[in-house]
């Protein structure tokens, strides 16, 4: 006995196709929560060496963030122009954070549409300045942080 097989049509076979596809490009994506172990922000680093002044605290006034570039003088990265996220949160604080986001390497810029967070603009997450925590979208790890100081009337970062 012989089962009957269903004529299968184009429209069918490509519609199909096209739901398989985007079914699994959104698994990739992740849920869109940010809750993940490796999201615990790591603790500021220490100075060492010699800083590469990058703006002044006129241009980081207390509560703000700004986007900032500088070329590494250390590590594989050395002698490379990076971009660097800083955020003032008081008169003698400054916090420094790469600008590249953990989800997918984008630029996450200070450019937040909602609020006062870092954002990354090619899938939607955020992260707090005060720490570079993920807190929405697909990233689910925090900014790499860098050591960063005010010396007079200049910003430091030490990269």
């Amino acid at each position: 006995m012989s089962l009957p097989i269903p004529d299968c049509t184009r429209r069918a076979f490509v519609g199909t196709t096209v739901a398989a596809g985007a079914t699994l490009a959104l698994a990739a994506c992740g849920d869109g929560s940010s809750a993940a172990p490796n999201n615990e922000p790591s603790a500021p680093p220490a100075p060492e060496g010699e800083g590469t002044v990058v703006a002044t605290v006129a241009e980081l006034a207390v509560g703000t963030r700004l986007s900032v570039a500088a070329v590494r003088t250390r590590g594989e990265e050395a002698g490379k122009q990076a971009g660097f996220l800083l955020f003032r949160p008081n008169a003698k604080t400054v916090l420094a954070y790469t600008a590249i986001c953990t989800h997918q390497g984008c630029a996450v810029t200070t450019k937040d549409p909602n609020g006062e967070a870092f954002y990354c603009p090619c899938h939607g997450s955020y992260f707090q300045p005060e720490d570079g925590k993920a807190v929405a979208g697909p990233a689910r790890a925090a900014l790499e942080r860098f050591a960063a100081q005010i010396k007079g009337d200049d910003v430091l970062i030490y990269v």
